[in-house]
């Protein structure tokens, strides 16, 4: 049987293109790098914002294992750090997606980077005032709370209520959004608001101490600052004997009276379904957008409803999660 001068110089050239793609993939394997790398910048440390990178990472890892290298940056609350992550992430040619936990993260790392997809979570997205986050490279979920269904939860739990605080961090965008959603909402019902407005984490026991001799019960949103001094907080309003309405779940076993918020764990979940698809399935984040953390679950303290001898109402029975304190908050 006669074999062409071409077939053989054919079946060669096969030969060579396959050996060089397997030694590509042994020296892939060897170097022990993983096929996809992602960055998280997280602005702070506490529940909530931890919640939702776990979150974010579990769904990661249960789909890509070891292909997956996650580089977690934290800036631990400071704008400086959290530039100069955002910076580091920019500047890595081999990061393939960036994952943005709360407000100060996303801005930080959306003013820098405009080509690599960024994923956000724990952002309170409000378009309506300004919030948003629309360039063709961001993608994610909002933790914007359903306000309407928070007050109108707080007001049939506390019917003999009058003025209720708003505390909040004037330095939050997210947050001073939501405070005005809330005033507003607030006044629908027939309740006034009462401004409780903070510089800094160290601000809260003064204005809080000096807004409680006006406020029948005090109401925060998402907020980071808020969030880190919960101790503090649910300890001066036990004092006072006065409500604390949070917005994130999580909180309420520190001493709130209740929560009607997001869950973090499941939104960071969420999150990572959305980096999968971008990174993966090659989608767009402009396709995707922000989509929103939805839930009717409200949270109580038993231990803080007991001690206000607050009792509740028929129509919250069916969304009630009871709740046990943290020793930290006795």
């Amino acid at each position: 049987m006669r074999i062409s001068r071409s077939f053989i110089a054919f079946t060669l050239v096969m030969f060579s293109v396959a050996g060089m793609l397997l030694l590509k993939k042994l020296a892939y394997v060897g170097s022990n790098r993983a096929q996809y790398t992602i960055g998280i910048l997280q602005t702070a440390s506490h529940p909530a914002l931890d919640a939702a990178r776990e979150g974010f990472v579990s769904i990661i890892k249960e789909r890509l294992g070891s292909e997956v290298e996650i580089v977690v940056r934290n800036g631990e609350g400071s704008v400086n750090t959290l530039y100069t992550a955002a910076q580091h992430f920019h500047a890595r040619s081999d990061i393939d997606a960036i994952f943005a936990i709360a407000t100060p993260a996303a801005q930080a790392i959306t003013s820098l980077e405009h080509t690599k997809p960024i994923i956000i979570s724990a952002v309170s997205v409000s378009p309506e005032l300004g919030i948003t986050f629309d360039a063709a490279n961001v993608a994610g979920v909002s933790d914007m709370i359903d306000v309407k269904g928070e007050i109108e939860a707080m007001k049939a739990l506390l019917p003999a209520i009058n003025t209720v605080g708003i505390l909040f961090t004037a330095a939050e965008t997210n947050s001073v959004a939501t405070s005005k959603i809330m005033a507003r909402e607030l006044e629908k019902v027939g309740l006034v608001p009462y401004i409780i407005g903070i510089a800094s984490e160290a601000d809260i026991e003064s204005a809080l101490t000096s807004a409680l001799r006006k406020v029948d019960a005090v109401l925060a949103p998402t907020d980071t600052p808020v969030a880190s001094a919960i101790n503090l907080i649910a300890t001066i309003m036990r004092n006072a004997q006065k409500p604390l309405i949070l917005s994130d779940n999580m909180l309420v076993k520190y001493g709130a009276l209740m929560a009607r918020g997001v869950d973090y764990y499941e939104s960071g979940k969420q999150a990572g379904d959305i980096a999968l698809d971008i990174v993966i399935n090659h989608r767009s984040p402009r396709e995707i957008s922000i989509i929103a953390a939805d839930s009717k679950d409200i949270f109580i303290n038993k231990h803080v409803m007991q001690a206000l001898q607050i009792v509740i109402p028929e129509s919250l029975m069916s969304y009630i999660h009871m709740v046990d304190s943290v020793q930290s908050a006795q």
